[in-house]
């Protein structure tokens, strides 16, 4: 199994000097780390999820797991078996993404099944924000609130975003 953590971290209640550095400069999060710890443990007892890479784990509303190419089916599991224990365990809804070249494509799987009615580039002096504009109709069916959805993003793509709701 591959994550930011090194596999001796991921079986010690401590963190090596070179996994503490990435959680203090916030490369990873704490929550991350109780995370990807959980699911090394499931893969222990589960050989389907022991190859499957994680790429990041962000904590919101639910649990985003985005797992690499090929690998997110093997991280649900059997009829859903593996997200479940997740699930259980850290008391959230949980959505796997796979990881993807664009970020159109990334933020369609995040919001999924809401639609996207446009992606706009805004700069404002030396800033680049990335605007995803979607239906106001579709505010309540989100499973991240606006926040943790630009936290995402600039997680994995290093951008600025920001989530608009249009009529």
């Amino acid at each position: 199994m591959q994550t930011p953590l090194c596999g001796i971290c991921l079986k010690s209640d401590i963190l090596c000097s070179g996994c503490q550095e990435k959680v203090d400069s916030g490369i990873i999060a704490k929550d991350e780390v109780e995370v990807l710890k959980y699911i090394y443990k499931l893969s222990e007892k589960m050989k389907s999820i022991r190859d499957v890479k994680i790429m990041k784990v962000s904590n919101s509303n639910a649990l985003i797991i985005i797992t690499g190419r090929g690998d997110a089916a093997k991280l649900v599991g059997k009829s859903g078996a593996v997200v479940k224990k997740i699930a259980q365990k850290f008391k959230r809804p949980i959505r796997v993404l796979e990881e993807v070249s664009n970020l159109k494509d990334f933020v369609e799987d995040l919001i999924f099944p809401t639609t996207i009615n446009g992606i706009n580039t805004l700069y404002r002096g030396n800033e680049e924000i990335i605007r995803i504009r979607i239906p106001d109709v579709h505010r309540n069916h989100l499973l991240i609130n606006q926040e943790s959805f630009s936290r995402i993003v600039s997680d994995f793509y290093n951008k600025k975003a920001e989530l608009v709701f249009e009529s």
